[in-house]
């Protein structure tokens, strides 16, 4: 481990100063095998690994995990024999990368970990994420590193290779990752570069650092990651299409660990619903740059977005009938076979989803995004007559597009209770990227009141529409289901697809007038 000689000491640089403390580094899990194929590859004959060094870190935190709660970790650390070095580590201000936080580091004191060491910016930052509470010992990694210096494109890049142990609240779990920190360059190209070693090692790309890994051993629980800062009215377009894309593809990234430890239908549902925040940016950005890669991204998303649709299907449908209409005291008695094949269907589509999740399609599309964003890989594909409208203001964009957005909304929703089930949910999806959009550029129009209002009646009118196409999902779930049941569920059945055939006749009978009002609503982008 290098220490940064500009942190050292009480007068570390201030948090604000983000080119000096910022830390971007792509992690990466495996094997022992894993590891072992990494030092090997053709691509690193020329920088052999140094020998194994012990390295013991200590993190620091409240009882509660109060630091935890703010994204931050505290830690000392032991490289063999040199002198122990403390740790401050924070997201950085934008929060739209899990590669990217701040980092500090200082010399600990002669008595060990001491936050005197840090300057007054980071400990008042400390004092109020604690509330002035006591550290105290919460976690130890303990493990053998071996590193090597990459050059590469103009970029120096360090490999560490760890193996050995997180240690946390008396339980032990293996540790074995690959690290790739950009020590100088560009970020686009490390993340390239550590794509290739990956692909050709094998290698799973890995988004939780060591003091969240201590902490989950522990049990604690870990937050959600707070959104991106806000557009905001004087951005430029470009400037806004950084944001909004990073935050989309954080939002799918977020949620992979969560199910990969817990396969839960939370993380199904997230990993989607950020793979269609991100399609909808993609397409609305495709279709106003045509010239760009923004169209290939949203097809990939849209692959990924599919192939957790299944299990996304299986969730839905179980929270529908056995949370919902099932639990009726007069619910049918063959409800009990319809649970059973549904179960086969719902592990079958999250081992689907697991082998999507871990392969290299979505390893690649993650850091092919990531490094698109890097590089702002759409400046050097736009056509010069866009030039104007990429470094113009986003407002001016947004009000146009989302003016014409709603015109072809409107078009769809005519004589919208003769439409067909199809014309529906093809209403229904224009609604849901019609509320994305809005929803990015909300914070770039000086109308709160007027924006809450109105996505609160958008939001109505897309639920109802849900409950015509549950009616639809239900029926087709069961013919899915029918094969994979020991024994057959007819009554189980009709009692469901009757249970939503009410649902969808009242959603009728509100539908009409829900989309008149929102028609009627002045637009708050006007």
């Amino acid at each position: 481990m290098n220490v940064n000689k500009s942190h050292l000491g009480p007068a570390a640089s201030a948090l604000t100063d983000v080119a000096n403390c910022t830390e971007f580094e792509l992690k990466f899990s495996s094997d022992i095998s894993g590891l072992q194929r990494v030092a090997t590859l053709k691509e690193l004959e020329k920088y052999p690994f140094s020998r194994r060094q012990r390295i013991h870190t200590v993190y620091y935190d409240t009882p509660n995990g109060h630091l935890l709660q703010q994204g931050i970790s505290l830690r000392l650390r032991q490289v063999g024999r040199k002198r122990a070095v403390q740790t401050f580590k924070s997201q950085t201000h934008h929060r739209n990368s899990t590669f990217e936080r701040i980092e500090i580091e200082v010399f600990a004191g002669p008595n060990g970990f001491d936050l005197a060491g840090f300057d007054d910016n980071v400990r008042e930052i400390i004092i109020k994420a604690t509330h002035g509470l006591s550290l105290e010992e919460r976690y130890i990694t303990d493990f053998y590193r071996r590193t090597t210096l990459v050059t590469h494109d103009h970029c120096q890049i360090e490999i560490a290779i760890d193996d050995g142990h997180f240690i946390a609240n008396g339980q032990t779990h293996r540790l074995q990752e690959i690290e790739f920190e950009l020590k100088s360059g560009d970020q686009a190209s490390v993340i390239e570069f550590a794509q290739g070693i990956a692909l050709a090692a094998g290698l799973q790309l890995d988004f939780t650092s060591k003091a969240v890994r201590c902490a989950l051993l522990a049990g604690m629980i870990v937050p959600e990651r707070r959104a991106a800062r806000p557009l905001q009215s004087d951005m430029s377009l470009d400037t806004c299409i950084n944001i909004l894309l990073s935050d989309c593809l954080q939002h799918f990234i977020d949620h992979i660990r969560p199910f990969r430890d817990e396969r839960s239908p939370h993380s199904v549902h997230q990993m989607r619903v950020g793979l269609r925040r991100l399609r909808a940016a993609l397409k609305m950005l495709g279709k106003a740059f045509p010239e760009t890669s923004f169209r290939e991204f949203s097809d990939r998303a849209r692959i990924l977005a599919t192939g957790l649709g299944q299990a996304r299907d299986c969730d839905a449908f179980q929270q529908l009938a056995f949370a919902d209409c099932l639990t009726h005291s007069r619910h049918p008695k063959d409800a009990a076979h319809l649970q059973t094949g549904l179960g086969i269907l719902r592990a079958r589509a999250y081992e689907s989803a697991s082998t999507l999740i871990d392969s290299r399609e979505t390893l690649s599309f993650i850091l092919d995004m990531q490094a698109y964003c890097a590089r702002r890989g759409w400046r050097g594909e736009t056509i010069d007559t866009h030039f104007p409208i990429l470094s113009g203001p986003a407002d001016i964009f947004a009000r146009v597009f989302l003016e014409d957005l709603f015109k072809r909304v409107r078009k769809r929703g005519k004589d919208l209770l003769d439409r067909s089930d199809e014309e529906r949910h093809e209403f229904r999806i224009a609604l849901k990227n019609l509320r994305y959009i809005a929803g990015f550029f909300v914070t770039l129009f000086n109308a709160p009141k007027a924006a809450k209002s109105w996505l609160t009646d958008l939001a109505e009118l897309q639920d109802l529409l849900g409950l015509h196409n549950d009616l639809a999902n239900a029926t087709l779930m069961l013919e899915r289901i029918a094969p994979l049941s020991k024994e057959p569920f007819p009554q189980a059945a009709g009692f469901v697809l009757g249970w939503y055939a009410c649902q969808s006749e009242a959603a009728d009978k509100r539908l009409d007038k829900a989309w008149k009002r929102l028609k009627a609503h002045k637009s708050f982008w006007i």
